[in-house]
Protein backbone atom coordinates (compact mmCIF):
# COMPACT_ATOMS: atom_id res chain seq x y z
CA UNK A 1 0.00 0.00 0.00
CA UNK A 2 1.51 3.68 -0.89
CA UNK A 3 1.03 6.08 1.97
CA UNK A 4 -0.88 9.19 0.95
CA UNK A 5 0.09 12.37 -0.15
CA UNK A 6 1.31 13.98 3.89
CA UNK A 7 1.29 11.24 5.96
CA UNK A 8 4.85 10.62 5.14
CA UNK A 9 6.05 14.21 6.26
CA UNK A 10 4.86 12.94 9.66
CA UNK A 11 5.17 8.85 9.92
CA UNK A 12 8.17 7.61 10.62
CA UNK A 13 7.62 3.96 10.28
CA UNK A 14 9.08 1.84 12.64
CA UNK A 15 11.89 -1.42 11.55
CA UNK A 16 10.47 -3.40 14.88
CA UNK A 17 9.69 -6.88 13.76
CA UNK A 18 10.67 -6.14 9.77
CA UNK A 19 11.57 -8.91 8.09
CA UNK A 20 13.26 -7.02 5.34
CA UNK A 21 13.65 -3.68 3.50
CA UNK A 22 13.52 -3.50 -0.12
CA UNK A 23 14.69 -0.21 -2.06
CA UNK A 24 13.37 -0.12 -5.61
CA UNK A 25 15.39 2.74 -7.45
CA UNK A 26 14.43 5.02 -10.59
CA UNK A 27 11.32 5.02 -11.92
CA UNK A 28 9.07 1.92 -10.80
CA UNK A 29 5.75 3.91 -12.36
CA UNK A 30 5.08 1.25 -15.18
CA UNK A 31 4.33 -1.80 -12.14
CA UNK A 32 4.06 0.62 -9.25
CA UNK A 33 2.24 3.33 -10.31
CA UNK A 34 3.30 7.56 -10.76
CA UNK A 35 3.55 7.70 -6.69
CA UNK A 36 6.66 5.87 -7.44
CA UNK A 37 8.60 8.56 -9.69
CA UNK A 38 12.00 8.18 -8.58
CA UNK A 39 11.77 4.62 -6.85
CA UNK A 40 9.93 3.05 -4.41
CA UNK A 41 10.41 1.58 -0.74
CA UNK A 42 8.70 -1.53 0.62
CA UNK A 43 8.94 -2.32 4.13
CA UNK A 44 7.75 -6.07 4.70
CA UNK A 45 6.82 -6.90 8.38
CA UNK A 46 7.29 -10.60 9.77
CA UNK A 47 4.02 -12.21 9.05
CA UNK A 48 1.74 -14.43 11.79
CA UNK A 49 3.32 -18.18 11.86
CA UNK A 50 1.15 -21.32 12.31
CA UNK A 51 2.12 -23.78 14.70
CA UNK A 52 3.87 -21.10 16.97
CA UNK A 53 3.48 -18.75 19.80
CA UNK A 54 7.10 -17.28 19.64
CA UNK A 55 7.63 -13.57 21.06
CA UNK A 56 10.34 -11.19 22.05
CA UNK A 57 10.54 -7.75 24.08
CA UNK A 58 13.44 -5.19 23.76
CA UNK A 59 14.09 -2.44 25.83
CA UNK A 60 16.31 0.46 25.17
CA UNK A 61 17.08 3.49 27.50
CA UNK A 62 19.34 6.58 26.55
CA UNK A 63 20.01 10.01 27.05
CA UNK A 64 17.62 12.98 26.04
CA UNK A 65 15.54 10.68 28.20
CA UNK A 66 15.31 8.48 25.48
CA UNK A 67 13.43 4.93 25.38
CA UNK A 68 11.92 2.48 23.09
CA UNK A 69 9.89 -0.65 24.16
CA UNK A 70 8.84 -3.05 21.84
CA UNK A 71 6.63 -6.38 22.29
CA UNK A 72 5.70 -9.06 19.84
CA UNK A 73 3.57 -12.24 20.26
CA UNK A 74 2.81 -14.76 17.72
CA UNK A 75 -0.19 -16.71 18.79
CA UNK A 76 -1.05 -20.08 16.51
CA UNK A 77 -4.55 -20.46 16.80
CA UNK A 78 -5.01 -23.38 14.79
CA UNK A 79 -2.63 -25.58 13.12
CA UNK A 80 -1.71 -25.10 9.48
CA UNK A 81 -5.41 -22.88 9.62
CA UNK A 82 -5.25 -19.55 11.46
CA UNK A 83 -2.31 -17.07 13.39
CA UNK A 84 -2.10 -13.98 14.79
CA UNK A 85 0.53 -11.65 15.40
CA UNK A 86 0.61 -8.62 18.13
CA UNK A 87 3.10 -6.03 17.66
CA UNK A 88 3.66 -2.97 20.33
CA UNK A 89 5.90 -0.22 20.66
CA UNK A 90 6.54 3.20 22.38
CA UNK A 91 9.70 5.51 21.23
CA UNK A 92 10.16 8.75 23.92
CA UNK A 93 12.87 11.23 23.63
CA UNK A 94 13.08 14.66 25.01
CA UNK A 95 15.44 15.90 22.41
CA UNK A 96 17.39 18.89 23.53
CA UNK A 97 16.11 21.94 22.04
CA UNK A 98 15.26 24.65 24.53
CA UNK A 99 12.45 27.00 24.15
CA UNK A 100 14.07 30.06 25.79
CA UNK A 101 10.48 31.94 25.81
CA UNK A 102 8.26 29.42 27.26
CA UNK A 103 11.20 27.09 28.82
CA UNK A 104 10.01 24.03 27.64
CA UNK A 105 12.66 21.30 27.21
CA UNK A 106 11.31 19.19 24.73
CA UNK A 107 10.41 20.99 21.72
CA UNK A 108 12.41 18.14 19.65
CA UNK A 109 10.25 15.61 20.92
CA UNK A 110 9.55 12.22 20.18
CA UNK A 111 6.66 10.61 21.56
CA UNK A 112 4.99 7.88 19.80
CA UNK A 113 2.74 4.71 19.90
CA UNK A 114 2.48 1.99 17.56
CA UNK A 115 0.07 -1.19 17.56
CA UNK A 116 0.25 -3.75 14.40
CA UNK A 117 -2.61 -6.88 14.72
CA UNK A 118 -1.91 -9.07 11.81
CA UNK A 119 -3.87 -12.68 11.02
CA UNK A 120 -3.11 -15.21 8.47
CA UNK A 121 -5.76 -17.66 7.08
CA UNK A 122 -5.25 -20.71 4.79
CA UNK A 123 -8.72 -22.46 4.80
CA UNK A 124 -7.44 -25.30 2.56
CA UNK A 125 -4.83 -27.99 3.82
CA UNK A 126 -2.57 -27.56 0.24
CA UNK A 127 -2.15 -23.88 1.14
CA UNK A 128 -3.65 -22.29 -1.98
CA UNK A 129 -5.68 -19.75 -0.76
CA UNK A 130 -4.07 -17.54 1.45
CA UNK A 131 -5.29 -14.40 3.32
CA UNK A 132 -3.51 -11.85 5.35
CA UNK A 133 -5.38 -9.24 7.42
CA UNK A 134 -3.41 -6.01 9.01
CA UNK A 135 -3.98 -3.32 11.38
CA UNK A 136 -1.88 -0.88 12.26
CA UNK A 137 -2.57 2.63 14.68
CA UNK A 138 -0.07 5.34 14.93
CA UNK A 139 -1.10 7.88 18.15
CA UNK A 140 1.77 10.57 18.00
CA UNK A 141 2.74 13.84 20.12
CA UNK A 142 5.93 14.16 18.04
CA UNK A 143 7.56 17.47 16.64
CA UNK A 144 9.29 16.30 13.47
CA UNK A 145 9.63 20.30 12.49
CA UNK A 146 11.92 21.05 15.87
CA UNK A 147 13.35 24.47 14.46
CA UNK A 148 16.47 26.39 16.33
CA UNK A 149 17.17 30.20 15.66
CA UNK A 150 21.13 31.20 16.32
CA UNK A 151 21.48 33.02 19.44
CA UNK A 152 22.87 36.83 19.35
CA UNK A 153 26.91 35.16 18.82
CA UNK A 154 25.74 31.98 18.22
CA UNK A 155 24.68 29.44 15.83
CA UNK A 156 21.95 26.66 15.49
CA UNK A 157 24.06 24.24 17.62
CA UNK A 158 23.42 25.92 20.42
CA UNK A 159 20.01 24.35 20.75
CA UNK A 160 17.44 27.17 20.68
CA UNK A 161 14.65 28.67 19.94
CA UNK A 162 12.77 31.80 21.47
CA UNK A 163 8.97 31.01 20.14
CA UNK A 164 6.50 32.55 22.10
CA UNK A 165 4.52 29.30 21.24
CA UNK A 166 5.65 25.75 21.91
CA UNK A 167 5.36 23.92 18.38
CA UNK A 168 2.51 20.89 18.40
CA UNK A 169 1.95 18.41 15.55
CA UNK A 170 -0.23 15.34 17.43
CA UNK A 171 -1.50 13.24 14.65
CA UNK A 172 -3.06 9.80 14.68
CA UNK A 173 -2.72 7.34 11.57
CA UNK A 174 -4.57 4.40 10.83
CA UNK A 175 -4.31 1.68 8.31
CA UNK A 176 -6.07 -1.31 7.35
CA UNK A 177 -5.22 -3.75 4.88
CA UNK A 178 -6.61 -7.42 3.54
CA UNK A 179 -4.40 -9.36 1.03
CA UNK A 180 -5.61 -12.42 -0.54
CA UNK A 181 -3.35 -14.81 -2.84
CA UNK A 182 -5.08 -17.70 -4.70
CA UNK A 183 -2.69 -20.33 -6.69
CA UNK A 184 -5.27 -21.07 -9.53
CA UNK A 185 -2.75 -23.62 -10.77
CA UNK A 186 0.95 -25.06 -10.97
CA UNK A 187 1.54 -21.75 -13.52
CA UNK A 188 -0.88 -19.30 -12.35
CA UNK A 189 -1.65 -17.15 -9.51
CA UNK A 190 -4.52 -14.43 -8.86
CA UNK A 191 -3.67 -11.85 -5.91
CA UNK A 192 -5.93 -9.29 -4.37
CA UNK A 193 -4.87 -6.12 -2.16
CA UNK A 194 -7.23 -4.03 -0.61
CA UNK A 195 -5.95 -0.86 1.72
CA UNK A 196 -7.36 1.83 3.55
CA UNK A 197 -5.68 4.60 5.87
CA UNK A 198 -7.10 7.26 7.75
CA UNK A 199 -4.42 10.08 8.98
CA UNK A 200 -5.04 13.54 10.93
CA UNK A 201 -2.63 16.40 12.57
CA UNK A 202 -3.30 19.26 14.37
CA UNK A 203 -0.79 21.73 14.22
CA UNK A 204 -0.08 25.09 16.08
CA UNK A 205 2.74 26.95 15.89
CA UNK A 206 4.76 30.41 15.86
CA UNK A 207 3.82 32.63 12.81
CA UNK A 208 6.62 34.94 13.19
CA UNK A 209 9.12 33.24 14.86
CA UNK A 210 10.14 35.22 18.02
CA UNK A 211 9.71 35.64 21.58
CA UNK A 212 6.76 38.19 20.97
CA UNK A 213 3.06 36.86 20.75
CA UNK A 214 2.63 38.79 17.28
CA UNK A 215 0.89 35.50 15.62
CA UNK A 216 0.13 32.24 16.68
CA UNK A 217 -0.91 29.51 13.72
CA UNK A 218 -3.47 26.73 14.10
CA UNK A 219 -3.98 24.35 11.41
CA UNK A 220 -5.34 20.84 10.06
CA UNK A 221 -4.52 18.63 7.80
CA UNK A 222 -6.43 15.29 6.90
CA UNK A 223 -6.10 12.34 4.28
CA UNK A 224 -8.53 9.24 3.57
CA UNK A 225 -7.22 7.20 0.58
CA UNK A 226 -8.93 4.09 0.28
CA UNK A 227 -7.37 1.56 -2.92
CA UNK A 228 -7.59 -1.81 -4.89
CA UNK A 229 -5.10 -3.77 -6.59
CA UNK A 230 -5.84 -6.79 -8.48
CA UNK A 231 -2.70 -8.80 -10.08
CA UNK A 232 -2.92 -12.31 -12.33
CA UNK A 233 0.45 -13.83 -12.55
CA UNK A 234 1.96 -16.28 -14.91
CA UNK A 235 5.28 -18.21 -14.24
CA UNK A 236 5.97 -20.78 -16.89
CA UNK A 237 9.50 -22.38 -18.49
CA UNK A 238 10.39 -19.47 -20.65
CA UNK A 239 7.99 -16.69 -19.99
CA UNK A 240 6.80 -15.05 -17.00
CA UNK A 241 4.07 -12.25 -16.61
CA UNK A 242 1.98 -10.48 -14.61
CA UNK A 243 -1.60 -8.13 -15.42
CA UNK A 244 -3.31 -5.97 -13.15
CA UNK A 245 -6.13 -3.19 -12.22
CA UNK A 246 -5.52 -0.52 -9.63
CA UNK A 247 -8.04 1.63 -8.48
CA UNK A 248 -7.81 4.24 -5.81
CA UNK A 249 -9.88 7.45 -4.71
CA UNK A 250 -7.66 9.87 -1.89
CA UNK A 251 -9.25 12.70 -0.47
CA UNK A 252 -7.07 15.60 1.19
CA UNK A 253 -7.69 18.47 3.61
CA UNK A 254 -5.50 20.99 4.83
CA UNK A 255 -6.28 24.22 6.37
CA UNK A 256 -5.02 27.19 8.78
CA UNK A 257 -6.49 29.99 10.77
CA UNK A 258 -4.35 32.78 12.27
CA UNK A 259 -4.45 36.26 13.31
CA UNK A 260 -2.09 39.05 14.95
CA UNK A 261 1.18 40.30 12.79
CA UNK A 262 3.46 39.53 10.50
CA UNK A 263 6.66 40.23 8.87
CA UNK A 264 6.31 41.94 5.59
CA UNK A 265 9.14 41.33 2.66
CA UNK A 266 10.46 44.84 3.48
CA UNK A 267 11.12 43.77 7.39
CA UNK A 268 7.65 45.20 8.94
CA UNK A 269 4.72 44.06 10.84
CA UNK A 270 1.86 44.18 9.03
CA UNK A 271 -1.40 43.02 10.27
CA UNK A 272 -2.20 39.20 9.44
CA UNK A 273 -5.68 37.34 9.59
CA UNK A 274 -6.18 34.50 7.63
CA UNK A 275 -8.75 31.91 7.41
CA UNK A 276 -8.12 29.14 4.44
CA UNK A 277 -8.96 25.67 4.01
CA UNK A 278 -8.18 22.98 0.73
CA UNK A 279 -10.18 19.90 -0.27
CA UNK A 280 -8.69 17.97 -2.77
CA UNK A 281 -9.59 14.83 -4.58
CA UNK A 282 -7.72 12.38 -6.32
CA UNK A 283 -8.70 9.55 -8.02
CA UNK A 284 -6.69 7.10 -9.81
CA UNK A 285 -7.38 4.19 -11.88
CA UNK A 286 -5.11 2.24 -13.97
CA UNK A 287 -4.61 -0.58 -16.02
CA UNK A 288 -1.08 -2.27 -15.98
CA UNK A 289 1.32 -4.88 -17.14
CA UNK A 290 4.66 -6.96 -17.89
CA UNK A 291 6.21 -9.29 -19.89
CA UNK A 292 9.65 -11.38 -19.32
CA UNK A 293 11.37 -13.63 -21.89
CA UNK A 294 14.19 -16.11 -21.69
CA UNK A 295 15.39 -15.92 -24.97
CA UNK A 296 18.38 -17.98 -24.23
CA UNK A 297 19.65 -19.47 -21.04
CA UNK A 298 21.86 -16.54 -20.27
CA UNK A 299 19.46 -13.85 -22.41
CA UNK A 300 16.42 -12.03 -20.74
CA UNK A 301 13.95 -9.45 -22.32
CA UNK A 302 11.59 -7.31 -19.73
CA UNK A 303 9.08 -4.58 -21.11
CA UNK A 304 6.42 -3.01 -18.67
CA UNK A 305 3.53 -0.99 -19.89
CA UNK A 306 0.81 1.24 -17.66
CA UNK A 307 -2.49 3.10 -18.69
CA UNK A 308 -2.78 5.70 -16.26
CA UNK A 309 -5.67 8.23 -15.70
CA UNK A 310 -5.88 10.28 -12.93
CA UNK A 311 -8.57 13.34 -12.09
CA UNK A 312 -7.59 15.71 -9.00
CA UNK A 313 -10.47 18.00 -8.25
CA UNK A 314 -9.62 20.41 -6.07
CA UNK A 315 -11.82 23.65 -3.51
CA UNK A 316 -10.08 26.49 -2.11
CA UNK A 317 -11.36 29.04 0.15
CA UNK A 318 -9.53 31.83 1.69
CA UNK A 319 -9.91 34.67 3.88
CA UNK A 320 -7.04 36.80 3.83
CA UNK A 321 -7.28 40.20 5.38
CA UNK A 322 -10.51 40.57 3.90
CA UNK A 323 -9.67 39.40 1.12
CA UNK A 324 -11.86 36.44 0.14
CA UNK A 325 -10.98 33.93 -2.74
CA UNK A 326 -12.95 30.83 -3.38
CA UNK A 327 -11.44 28.67 -6.31
CA UNK A 328 -12.69 25.59 -8.09
CA UNK A 329 -11.06 23.49 -10.24
CA UNK A 330 -10.96 20.06 -11.67
CA UNK A 331 -7.79 18.24 -14.44
CA UNK A 332 -7.56 14.89 -15.67
CA UNK A 333 -4.13 13.71 -16.70
CA UNK A 334 -4.31 10.37 -18.53
CA UNK A 335 -0.30 9.06 -18.71
CA UNK A 336 1.01 5.75 -20.90
CA UNK A 337 3.87 4.83 -18.95
CA UNK A 338 6.64 2.13 -20.13
CA UNK A 339 9.54 0.17 -18.73
CA UNK A 340 12.38 -2.54 -20.25
CA UNK A 341 15.35 -4.28 -19.28
CA UNK A 342 17.83 -6.37 -21.00
CA UNK A 343 19.75 -8.60 -18.58
CA UNK A 344 22.66 -10.85 -19.80
CA UNK A 345 24.33 -13.83 -17.97
CA UNK A 346 27.89 -13.83 -18.67
CA UNK A 347 28.17 -16.88 -16.70
CA UNK A 348 26.66 -18.22 -13.60
CA UNK A 349 28.24 -15.73 -11.02
CA UNK A 350 27.99 -12.49 -13.16
CA UNK A 351 25.10 -10.48 -15.02
CA UNK A 352 25.32 -7.27 -17.26
CA UNK A 353 22.63 -5.41 -18.43
CA UNK A 354 20.53 -1.93 -19.51
CA UNK A 355 17.10 -0.28 -18.21
CA UNK A 356 15.13 2.05 -19.59
CA UNK A 357 12.21 3.49 -16.96
CA UNK A 358 9.47 6.49 -17.70
CA UNK A 359 8.26 8.39 -14.60
CA UNK A 360 5.02 10.53 -14.60
CA UNK A 361 3.79 13.10 -11.88
CA UNK A 362 0.33 14.39 -12.64
CA UNK A 363 0.20 18.19 -12.14
CA UNK A 364 -2.35 20.33 -9.97
CA UNK A 365 -2.62 23.65 -8.17
CA UNK A 366 -1.02 24.52 -5.56
CA UNK A 367 -1.47 27.25 -2.96
CA UNK A 368 0.24 29.83 -0.64
CA UNK A 369 -2.51 29.59 2.44
CA UNK A 370 -0.92 32.89 4.25
CA UNK A 371 -0.48 34.74 1.53
CA UNK A 372 -4.35 33.89 -0.42
CA UNK A 373 -1.98 33.35 -3.91
CA UNK A 374 -2.56 30.34 -6.17
CA UNK A 375 -1.21 28.92 -9.13
CA UNK A 376 -1.48 26.16 -11.48
CA UNK A 377 1.39 23.85 -12.64
CA UNK A 378 1.84 20.88 -15.35
CA UNK A 379 2.87 17.31 -15.50
CA UNK A 380 6.47 16.89 -14.87
CA UNK A 381 8.18 13.55 -16.74
CA UNK A 382 11.68 11.44 -16.24
CA UNK A 383 13.08 9.24 -18.85
CA UNK A 384 15.81 6.95 -17.05
CA UNK A 385 18.07 5.11 -18.53
CA UNK A 386 20.85 2.77 -16.79
CA UNK A 387 23.15 0.45 -16.93
CA UNK A 388 24.27 -2.44 -13.79
CA UNK A 389 26.16 -5.32 -13.26
CA UNK A 390 25.39 -8.29 -10.58
CA UNK A 391 28.83 -10.13 -9.82
CA UNK A 392 28.56 -12.74 -6.18
CA UNK A 393 31.02 -15.72 -5.95
CA UNK A 394 29.89 -19.19 -6.36
CA UNK A 395 29.13 -19.61 -2.71
CA UNK A 396 27.31 -16.27 -1.89
CA UNK A 397 30.58 -14.74 0.75
CA UNK A 398 30.86 -11.64 -1.74
CA UNK A 399 28.64 -9.68 -3.63
CA UNK A 400 28.74 -6.59 -5.94
CA UNK A 401 26.63 -4.22 -7.36
CA UNK A 402 27.16 -1.16 -9.69
CA UNK A 403 24.63 1.15 -11.48
CA UNK A 404 24.98 4.05 -13.55
CA UNK A 405 22.63 6.32 -14.84
CA UNK A 406 21.28 9.32 -16.64
CA UNK A 407 17.87 10.68 -15.73
CA UNK A 408 16.39 13.21 -18.42
CA UNK A 409 13.82 15.62 -16.23
CA UNK A 410 11.34 17.56 -17.99
CA UNK A 411 8.79 20.27 -16.36
CA UNK A 412 10.34 19.30 -13.08
CA UNK A 413 8.35 20.20 -10.49
CA UNK A 414 10.26 22.99 -7.95
CA UNK A 415 9.01 23.81 -4.79
CA UNK A 416 9.87 27.35 -3.72
CA UNK A 417 8.46 29.79 -1.04
CA UNK A 418 7.34 32.92 -2.46
CA UNK A 419 8.53 36.22 -1.15
CA UNK A 420 7.40 37.13 1.89
CA UNK A 421 5.56 33.85 3.15
CA UNK A 422 6.17 31.15 5.72
CA UNK A 423 8.54 27.94 4.12
CA UNK A 424 6.11 24.69 4.07
CA UNK A 425 2.78 27.00 3.85
CA UNK A 426 3.47 29.90 0.94
CA UNK A 427 4.95 27.30 -1.43
CA UNK A 428 4.25 27.19 -4.57
CA UNK A 429 4.85 24.58 -7.42
CA UNK A 430 7.14 25.90 -10.74
CA UNK A 431 7.89 23.51 -13.57
CA UNK A 432 11.45 23.86 -14.41
CA UNK A 433 11.87 23.55 -18.25
CA UNK A 434 15.01 20.86 -18.38
CA UNK A 435 16.55 19.08 -15.90
CA UNK A 436 19.09 15.98 -15.94
CA UNK A 437 20.71 14.42 -13.21
CA UNK A 438 23.61 10.97 -13.31
CA UNK A 439 25.52 9.03 -11.55
CA UNK A 440 26.91 6.03 -10.64
CA UNK A 441 26.67 4.10 -7.23
CA UNK A 442 27.98 0.49 -5.86
CA UNK A 443 27.49 -1.70 -3.18
CA UNK A 444 29.47 -4.58 -1.44
CA UNK A 445 28.49 -7.33 0.80
CA UNK A 446 31.30 -9.69 2.02
CA UNK A 447 30.54 -12.25 4.25
CA UNK A 448 34.16 -12.93 6.00
CA UNK A 449 33.11 -15.87 8.02
CA UNK A 450 30.15 -17.70 9.49
CA UNK A 451 29.29 -14.59 11.99
CA UNK A 452 30.93 -11.85 10.81
CA UNK A 453 29.88 -9.76 7.13
CA UNK A 454 30.97 -6.20 6.28
CA UNK A 455 29.44 -4.15 3.69
CA UNK A 456 30.49 -0.94 1.76
CA UNK A 457 28.77 1.79 -0.46
CA UNK A 458 29.42 4.62 -2.58
CA UNK A 459 27.51 7.12 -4.70
CA UNK A 460 28.03 9.99 -6.90
CA UNK A 461 25.45 11.94 -8.43
CA UNK A 462 25.66 14.97 -10.05
CA UNK A 463 22.21 17.46 -10.55
CA UNK A 464 21.62 20.30 -12.80
CA UNK A 465 18.37 22.87 -13.53
CA UNK A 466 18.86 23.41 -17.36
CA UNK A 467 15.94 25.53 -17.48
CA UNK A 468 14.00 27.21 -14.09
CA UNK A 469 12.96 30.59 -13.49
CA UNK A 470 11.78 30.99 -10.10
CA UNK A 471 10.40 34.63 -9.25
CA UNK A 472 11.37 36.16 -12.29
CA UNK A 473 15.04 35.26 -11.42
CA UNK A 474 16.91 32.81 -13.54
CA UNK A 475 18.62 29.90 -11.64
CA UNK A 476 19.62 27.53 -14.79
CA UNK A 477 22.97 25.48 -13.51
CA UNK A 478 22.01 24.98 -9.93
CA UNK A 479 22.14 21.81 -8.51
CA UNK A 480 18.71 20.36 -7.05
CA UNK A 481 17.77 21.35 -3.50
CA UNK A 482 18.59 18.49 -0.74
CA UNK A 483 21.18 16.57 -3.61
CA UNK A 484 24.19 15.80 -2.03
CA UNK A 485 27.17 15.02 -4.72
CA UNK A 486 28.83 12.37 -2.80
CA UNK A 487 27.52 9.49 0.01
CA UNK A 488 29.88 6.59 1.57
CA UNK A 489 28.77 4.10 3.91
CA UNK A 490 30.87 1.39 5.44
CA UNK A 491 30.08 -1.06 8.14
CA UNK A 492 30.47 -4.83 10.26
CA UNK A 493 28.32 -7.01 11.62
CA UNK A 494 29.60 -10.03 13.80
CA UNK A 495 26.76 -12.12 15.11
CA UNK A 496 27.83 -15.47 16.86
CA UNK A 497 24.74 -17.27 18.49
CA UNK A 498 26.01 -16.46 21.59
CA UNK A 499 28.58 -14.39 23.40
CA UNK A 500 29.77 -11.29 22.35
CA UNK A 501 28.29 -9.15 19.50
CA UNK A 502 29.01 -6.02 18.04
CA UNK A 503 28.21 -3.99 14.78
CA UNK A 504 28.97 -0.48 13.28
CA UNK A 505 28.46 1.78 11.08
CA UNK A 506 30.08 5.01 9.25
CA UNK A 507 28.34 7.13 7.07
CA UNK A 508 29.38 10.42 4.92
CA UNK A 509 26.74 12.67 3.11
CA UNK A 510 28.17 15.59 1.40
CA UNK A 511 26.94 19.35 1.63
CA UNK A 512 23.43 20.42 -0.28
CA UNK A 513 21.21 23.54 0.13
CA UNK A 514 17.80 23.44 1.04
CA UNK A 515 16.54 26.43 -0.86
CA UNK A 516 16.77 26.75 -4.55
CA UNK A 517 15.75 30.88 -4.35
CA UNK A 518 18.56 31.14 -1.09
CA UNK A 519 21.40 28.35 -1.87
CA UNK A 520 23.99 29.97 -0.43
CA UNK A 521 22.18 30.97 2.72
CA UNK A 522 20.58 27.07 3.38
CA UNK A 523 23.57 25.18 2.06
CA UNK A 524 23.77 22.24 4.86
CA UNK A 525 27.14 21.11 6.09
CA UNK A 526 28.07 17.69 5.35
CA UNK A 527 27.87 15.11 7.72
CA UNK A 528 29.88 12.30 9.19
CA UNK A 529 27.75 9.62 11.78
CA UNK A 530 29.34 6.86 13.33
CA UNK A 531 26.98 4.54 15.56
CA UNK A 532 27.69 1.13 17.10
CA UNK A 533 26.14 -1.39 18.86
CA UNK A 534 28.31 -4.07 21.85
CA UNK A 535 26.63 -6.49 23.81
CA UNK A 536 26.25 -10.31 24.94
CA UNK A 537 23.79 -12.67 24.13
CA UNK A 538 23.19 -15.71 25.39
CA UNK A 539 20.19 -18.82 24.77
CA UNK A 540 17.39 -16.05 24.77
CA UNK A 541 18.56 -13.03 25.98
CA UNK A 542 21.01 -10.40 25.23
CA UNK A 543 22.46 -7.07 26.42
CA UNK A 544 23.81 -4.20 24.55
CA UNK A 545 24.96 -0.37 24.55
CA UNK A 546 24.37 1.33 22.33
CA UNK A 547 25.51 5.18 20.54
CA UNK A 548 24.65 7.03 17.35
CA UNK A 549 26.71 10.14 15.96
CA UNK A 550 29.50 8.82 18.08
CA UNK A 551 31.39 11.39 16.42
CA UNK A 552 29.24 14.13 18.13
CA UNK A 553 28.97 15.43 14.28
CA UNK A 554 27.55 18.92 14.20
CA UNK A 555 25.35 18.81 11.22
CA UNK A 556 21.76 20.50 9.86
CA UNK A 557 18.97 18.54 8.58
CA UNK A 558 17.79 21.41 6.51
CA UNK A 559 18.18 25.43 6.69
CA UNK A 560 15.59 27.99 5.42
CA UNK A 561 15.85 31.60 5.08
CA UNK A 562 15.16 33.79 7.88
CA UNK A 563 15.60 37.67 6.52
CA UNK A 564 11.82 37.59 5.95
CA UNK A 565 11.40 37.02 9.13
CA UNK A 566 14.45 40.11 10.79
CA UNK A 567 16.76 37.40 11.76
CA UNK A 568 19.95 38.24 10.62
CA UNK A 569 20.48 34.79 8.31
CA UNK A 570 19.40 31.12 8.48
CA UNK A 571 17.00 29.51 10.74
CA UNK A 572 17.04 25.29 10.74
CA UNK A 573 16.96 21.55 12.34
CA UNK A 574 20.08 20.59 13.73
CA UNK A 575 20.62 17.05 13.85
CA UNK A 576 20.79 14.85 16.67
CA UNK A 577 24.07 15.42 18.97
CA UNK A 578 26.10 11.73 19.99
CA UNK A 579 23.77 9.86 22.21
CA UNK A 580 24.47 6.63 24.42
CA UNK A 581 22.01 3.80 25.43
CA UNK A 582 21.89 0.76 27.05
CA UNK A 583 19.06 -1.91 25.66
CA UNK A 584 17.91 -5.59 26.29
CA UNK A 585 16.23 -8.41 24.17
CA UNK A 586 13.82 -10.95 25.36
CA UNK A 587 12.83 -13.72 23.59
CA UNK A 588 10.74 -16.93 23.83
Amino acid sequence: MALGVNTGDYLKPSLFDAQSVEILRGPQSAIQGPNSLIGAIFINYNRPEFGNNEGRFRAEYGEDDTYNLGFVQNIGLVDDTLAIRVVAETRQSEGDIVNTTTGSEDVQRIDEENLRLMLRYSPFEDDKLLVDASYLHTDSDSNPFALAVAPSGGDIFDRQQPFSVDDSYPFTFDQFDLEAELELSENWKLSSVTGYTDFEVEQGFDGDLSAFDFLAVEGLIAEELLSQEIRVNYSGDKISALAGFFYSDGDYQNGFSGSGLFPDPFGNLAPFNTISRNDENIEQIALFGQLSYDFTDRLNLTVGLRANEETRTVKNFADNNGFISDLEADETFDQIIPSASIAYEINELTTIGVKYGRGVQAGGIAFAVFLGQSAPYEEEFIDNYEVFLRYHTADGRFIFNLNAYYTDWTDQQVTTTIPGGFPGFDDLVVNAGESSLYGVETEVEWRLGENLGTFLSFGYNTTEFEEVVLNGVDLSGQRFPQSPEYNFAIGFNYAPESGLFASGTFSYVDSAFTDIAAPNLTTVSSRELLSGRLGYSKDWWKIYIWGTNLLDDEYELGLFDGTAFGLGGAYGRPGNPRTLGVGMDLNW
